[in-house]
């Protein structure tokens, strides 16, 4: 069976910055595949679009340039913060983090937003808000281990659902 819509594609690979040397970024392997409905609207679409046609067992490598990715790193999606924004009942919250972790922001909107904390003093931190992988080029390189028909559910609901999954 081939990658197409309606299936449930499972796949093992190394996500690398740049090229096949590039720094590893991310690793998906027969321990834990990465499992996913094609075509979803929550994966890149070169992404998919680089495995329509495989079979289980080919493999595959291929670059994504950060225009059809994450897009560049953008400057205005950096913001200074006051600290106070993070205080919750007269003491600092639990999502305060050191320079390079991750915090949840809440927008004026009341949108959520997870941002790494790339400044910290004692009046603000400075959040970049970009995606992690804004401004990269990815290098996929990998083996489809199984594709099959997604069930009924799945199509409905546009997603993998796990065996003996809870379907809502």
């Amino acid at each position: 069976m081939t990658v197409e819509e309606n299936t449930i594609v499972t796949i093992g690979y190394e996500l690398r910055e740049g090229n096949m040397t590039g720094q590893l970024l991310e690793v998906m392997d027969l321990a834990h595949p990465f499992i996913f409905f094609y075509k979803s609207d929550y994966i890149l679409d070169a992404f998919q679009e680089n495995l329509r046609g495989l079979c289980a067992g080919d493999t595959f490598a291929f670059v994504i340039p950060e225009a059809q990715a994450y897009g560049a790193h953008k400057a205005s999606e950096v913001a200074t913060i006051p600290i106070e924004r993070f205080v919750v009942d007269d003491e600092l919250a639990d999502s305060i983090r050191d320079v390079g972790q991750y915090v949840a922001v809440t927008d004026d909107q009341g949108r959520q937003h997870s941002g790494k904390v790339i400044e910290k003093t004692a009046t603000h931190l400075k959040v970049d808000l970009n995606h992690a992988m804004a401004g990269k080029d990815l290098h996929f390189k990998g083996r489809i281990l199984q594709v099959r028909r997604a069930s009924v559910d799945e199509i409905i609901q546009q997603r993998y659902i796990m065996p003996d999954g809870i379907r809502f």
